[in-house]
């Protein structure tokens, strides 16, 4: 272990800030300090890397175009909670500051950053994570996560043979590619490992759901926007495929993409050309377009929903990843994968193996939901489970044969939800699947902690208003 208030030599630093001169400048406070200092101008790119191997800890600008920081700050600790992020803000951001602070950050430094300051920072952030994990001075012995890894490419069967055999071959060239199966096969995973074994690997990957993006805003979240474009538009956005430029953009749910920005993708298939809204200039960039559906294209076509001449533009590589149904032979192979998965997130469980009969029950049963459905129940049971044998029994899975429906689901007969009252429903069951364990909980809900306790006093927040109000 370094000295105090020594930065260690073996340390991986990763900085994130989109202004171009100060994130060189940042980079030249460890240039030469440490055994690697990456520098990136996206969120995005920053996650990619993240994916690719470890750091020590990142260092990250508030106010980015796109993702932000602080949105970078929570994808990193839903799935690296260890990893110490340290903050950058400008100095009459303190709001900005605590904002971050309360969502995980180590620490937060103001601009103009003092050199010594932030090594300062660095040094306490990489300690604290050390004494964490209990590591020694040397780099942890576990691997690196690899860049390739994919649940989708998990498994021994032919038909899993022929998809690593047509991601190796698509991955070789640069022209569009139409990924389509079920809801729930993989489909994004088998993206990322086009692009992961492409020539474009070590440039950003973006993926977006354009079914999750509402048609007015579609547009600028994709193109960009200038300043002043709209009501709202107080600082310009580049856009997702100017995020991407040298890299791979991912339209998930192509066939959700509004008809009116269709024609606008086209012309980017076509010359690489970017409009940004209320811009009259456009830009070039040089990105690889994916496009995945779990939707019939050709149906939508004969329907008038969805542009032939844009249909053809993204069928040049078509890739279809099976339903499990279809590779029944993977299902061991992939029930043992989550169950290691399932495993690390839940410490306190018991379970260590799958019994020869949750087995044949997984194998036989119809996964309407597929790879997704089947790592949801395996991660149900490894926290329900209450021997070392995984047992399906406690779960209500389909596998079990159940057809029970758990306390937050939506009958027929009721009136719609909110998001929000589904939210809360879905939180409490699962709080109540593991016995209170707030941290078990935060766990399988894929949040920080911190998250879930802000959720619960959200909650409550409106019974203590009216009580309030009653006794004034």
């Amino acid at each position: 272990m370094a000295a105090s208030g020594e930065l260690a030599t073996n340390a991986r630093v990763l900085i994130v800030d989109d202004d171009p001169e100060s994130r060189e400048a940042l980079g030249l406070v460890f240039s030469g300090n440490v055994a690697a200092c990456e520098l990136v101008a996206t969120a995005p790119a920053a996650l990619d890397l993240l994916a690719q191997g470890e750091f020590d800890v990142i260092i990250c600008d508030v106010r980015m175009e796109g993702m932000n920081g602080l949105e970078l700050l929570d994808r990193v600790k839903r799935t690296q909670p260890a990893l110490p992020v340290i903050m950058i803000t400008g100095a009459g951001r303190i709001p900005d500051a605590v904002d971050a602070i309360k969502r995980g950050a180590f620490q937060y430094v103001t601009k103009p950053c003092n050199a010594e300051e932030l090594r300062t920072a660095v040094v306490g952030a990489i300690g604290d994570r050390r004494r964490q994990v209990g590591e020694a001075s040397t780099r942890p012995t576990r691997p690196p996560p690899t860049r390739t890894r994919s649940d989708a490419l998990i498994g021994p069967g032919s038909a899993m043979r022929a998809l690593r055999a047509s991601i190796e071959l698509v991955a070789t060239s640069s022209a569009p590619v139409l990924i389509s199966g079920e809801t729930g096969v993989g489909k994004e995973l088998v993206a990322r490992a086009i692009h992961a074994r492409s020539d474009r690997r070590d440039r950003p990957f973006v993926a977006v759901n354009t079914s999750a993006v509402s048609d007015d805003l579609f547009e600028s979240e994709v193109f960009g926007h200038v300043r002043g474009a709209f009501t709202g538009a107080a600082q310009a956005r580049k856009g997702l495929l100017t995020e991407a430029d040298g890299g791979t953009l991912l339209l998930d749910e192509i066939g959700d993409m509004p008809m009116s920005m269709q024609a606008k993708l086209l012309r980017v298939l076509q010359f690489g050309e970017v409009r940004p809204v209320g811009s009259d200039r456009p830009h070039f960039v040089d990105v690889r377009v994916i496009a995945a559906t779990h939707r019939d294209l050709l149906a939508l076509v004969r329907e008038g929903r969805f542009r032939e001449d844009l249909y053809f533009r993204l069928n040049v590589l078509p890739v279809f990843v099976p339903p499990l149904r279809d590779r029944r032979e993977d299902i061991p192979a992939l029930a043992a994968h989550f169950l290691e998965e399932a495993r690390q997130r839940s410490t306190r469980s018991r379970v260590r193996s799958i019994s020869d009969e949750s087995l044949r029950a997984l194998a036989e049963a119809p996964w309407p939901g597929n790879v997704r459905e089947l790592a949801s129940v395996i991660e149900r049971a490894v926290v329900l489970s209450p021997s070392e044998t995984l047992d399906l029994k406690p779960v209500s899975a389909p596998a079990a044969g159940s057809a029970v429906a758990p306390s937050w689901a939506v009958t027929t007969h009721q009136p719609p939800w909110t998001l929000k009252h589904l939210n809360h429903a879905y939180t409490g069951w699962v709080l109540d699947q593991t016995g209170g364990d707030k941290q078990q909980c935060a766990d399988i809900l894929g949040i920080d902690l911190s998250t879930l306790y802000r959720w619960q006093r959200a909650e409550q927040a409106p019974a203590d208003v009216s009580q309030r109000s009653s006794r004034g």
